[in-house]
């Protein structure tokens, strides 16, 4: 019946799409967790649909690590391109037709670049086609709790079904750190070296917010600037989601005062004081007090190397009939080396060690 629900729902949202003129245009969602304690310290319109655009591919990812924790797939082993991957708009790798990857460079094409190409061809190489191995996402989402989550690619391209929460993203971050805890160090990897170029991380939290170590960031027209970031510090490590931004500026500012004050709030409990993170987050400018927040052209980040700009608002009322038409179909319903000079791995409940590898940035 679940399955059955899901399916019309999803068959009303495309019935939809032709009937709006414009875009619905981003909107905002945050979400804020302490990794230890799991308690929610902060949540913006936390269970309202959002597309996710490439945090998609933590998922993607979550899957690699499963099989490469049970021995299904080896770090070695070569992911072909098909020509299927290879047809992926930007962001991508490039690799021709019948080329092929290690997994342990794929990860990484996918967690520092964000390669739509090599994660359609790592979701071929786990699940024979990217339609079954999107059909395996599904079923790991809902087995990990993220309830109102529907994957449609292995890549977070534009799919008007492909839909998740600020809530369900946290649930994610969290099982990667809790669940793979040796191969999390991907997502702290500043760059990557690829045939002589170096792909710089799109997350650019990296190195600028104390304690910050990955997750993912994306971009698509419909997405607006999304973000999942984990920061530790000393033995505290939160877990921020923040989606439906209008520019990047925005989102690392938003993300980053987030965690601020998170950290924050923990610090002036430990003094005795009652504080929450709403009222430390900064006043006036913070999205959650925006009634119609300003919509800039933003830079490419995941979604395509040139995207379209992002329109300004349609009108409300057709906004909220859209996400409202969504919202009820879909409510129904490494071992790697241990991290590179300069990164800590992250640290978690297992402290496994990552087993070392000798083939790192090879074709």
């Amino acid at each position: 019946m679940t399955r059955r629900l899901i399916a019309l729902g999803l068959a009303l949202i495309a019935a939809l799409m032709p009937f709006c003129a414009e875009a619905v245009p981003p909107r905002y969602a945050a979400f804020l967790v302490d990794a230890n304690t799991r308690e929610v310290l902060y949540a913006n319109a936390p269970d309202e649909l959002r597309h996710p655009a490439s945090l998609t591919k933590m998922m993607t990812l979550y899957l690699t690590f499963d099989a490469l924790e049970s021995g299904r797939l080896k770090l070695t082993d070569p992911v072909p391109v098909s020509r299927h991957a290879a047809s992926m708009k930007p962001s991508r790798l490039g690799l021709a037709v019948g080329q092929s990857i290690s997994v342990d460079n794929a990860i990484s094409v996918v967690a520092v670049k964000s390669a739509n190409d090599i994660a359609v061809a790592l979701a071929e190489k786990l699940g024979g086609t990217e339609e079954n191995f999107t059909r395996m996402m599904n079923a790991k989402a809902q087995m990990l709790g993220m309830r109102n989550t529907h994957y449609a690619n292995a890549s977070g391209l534009t799919d008007p079904t492909n839909v998740t929460t600020a809530r369900d993203l946290a649930i994610l971050s969290l099982a990667l750190l809790h669940d793979h805890p040796r191969f999390y160090s991907y997502f702290s990897e500043r760059n990557f070296v690829w045939q002589r170029s170096t792909m710089i991380n799109h997350n650019h939290l990296l190195g600028k917010v104390m304690g910050v170590d990955g997750i993912k960031t994306g971009y698509t027209v419909d997405s607006g600037f999304t973000v999942a970031a984990s920061a530790q510090r000393g033995n505290r490590r939160l877990i921020a989601v923040v989606l439906g931004e209008p520019s990047l500026v925005a989102r690392n500012r938003d993300s980053t005062a987030l965690l601020e004050a998170g950290f924050s709030v923990l610090d002036r409990r430990g003094l005795g004081q009652t504080v929450t993170v709403a009222s430390v987050l900064p006043g006036g400018d913070h999205p959650a007090l925006r009634v119609e927040p300003a919509v800039e052209q933003g830079a490419s980040d995941e979604g395509d190397d040139n995207p379209a700009p992002v329109r300004h608002a349609a009108p409300r009322a057709r906004a909220h009939a859209h996400m409202k038409a969504s919202g009820s179909a879909h409510h129904a319903a490494r071992a790697r080396k241990s991290s590179r000079a300069g990164h800590t791995a992250a640290k978690s409940s297992s402290k496994k060690t990552r087993a070392k590898t000798s083939h790192r940035h090879k074709s």
